[in-house]
């Protein structure tokens, strides 16, 4: 536990997800609702995190580990309690976490107005993590079908090698969750592609999306998640450093935010999740 005069930071507990919900969206994260947080808690609620002032709540900050590496997402502190050292002090704890367990290279997704604090905190950017939004006039693909569950130890393998650890998990919580937004594509080898989804009443996100090098036509898996998005604006996340992702959904016209936050790392590398394969992020905490 890390004390500033009359503020605790500690874990969460189960209750205290419907105040993290309450942060998320007062932000406008639509993506990151009560059904992300709960996964984060199912999935370690020793990285979820909660800042607490005279009994009250007033932040939350979460840490993912992915063995020798590890992201720090959805740390918000509330209009009240900021510019009071709160944010570096969840920051740091969400780091010690996973330093803790041995994490080499600890990422994030830093909006613009808290750039400073994370580089003041040692980490560095690395290069802009672009939000397209948009809309789709989606379309079927005879190499492309619905994800199913028997599909999953292709999917995770895939993914593991493509973006560098393990997120099983996060792959098969997605899929029981969103089925009717998780695609694969097929060549003769198999499983060449995935894409997974989540939506909302009046939006999707799109992510993770992972092709193979080889894999032709990988837009494909974006027209067929768009098929079932209908009219909502779909959002995906894409890594500047990613090229002909962000040209190809800038060509089927998406465009990307201004506001869009910056990947920044700390630690001995930063190519988690940079493979030219890895076309989209899964969120801010799942690279």
């Amino acid at each position: 536990m890390n004390k500033l005069p009359s503020i605790l930071i500690r874990e969460m507990r189960k209750e205290e997800l419907a105040f993290a919900a309450e942060c998320t969206a007062a932000e406008g994260w639509l993506s990151e609702n009560r059904a992300t947080l709960d996964g984060f808690f199912l999935k370690d609620p020793k990285g979820c995190l909660l800042a607490e002032k005279k009994g009250k709540p007033v932040g939350i900050c979460v840490s993912t580990f992915y063995g020798k590496s590890g992201f720090i997402g959805e740390l918000i502190v509330r209009p009240e309690a900021r510019g009071r050292g709160v944010g570096a002090e969840l920051l740091k704890h969400g780091m010690r976490v996973l330093k803790d367990r041995e994490a080499e290279t600890i990422y994030l997704d830093g909006v613009l107005k808290a750039v400073e604090l994370y580089e003041r905190n040692g980490f560095h950017k690395v290069c802009r993590s672009w939000r397209f939004s948009g809309h789709l006039a989606g379309k079927s693909s005879s190499h492309v079908r619905r994800m199913v569950m028997s599909d999953l130890e292709q999917v995770r393998a895939l993914d593991k090698r493509s973006f560098g650890a393990d997120r099983s998990f996060f792959l098969e919580r997605r899929l029981e969750l969103f089925p009717e937004l998780s695609y694969v594509m097929m060549n003769v080898e198999g499983i060449c592609g995935y894409i997974l989804g989540r939506s909302g009443e009046s939006w999707v996100s799109a992510g993770p999306w992972v092709v193979k090098e080889n894999a032709e036509n990988p837009v494909d898996l974006l027209m067929a998640l768009a098929l079932d998005a209908g009219d909502r604006a779909i959002s995906i996340g894409i890594l500047e450093t990613n090229r002909q992702a962000c040209d190809m959904v800038r060509s089927v016209g998406f465009q990307e935010r201004t506001d869009s936050p910056w990947r920044m790392a700390m630690g001995s590398t930063s190519d988690l999740g940079a493979s030219p394969k890895c076309y989209a992020v899964g969120s801010a905490a799942k690279g």
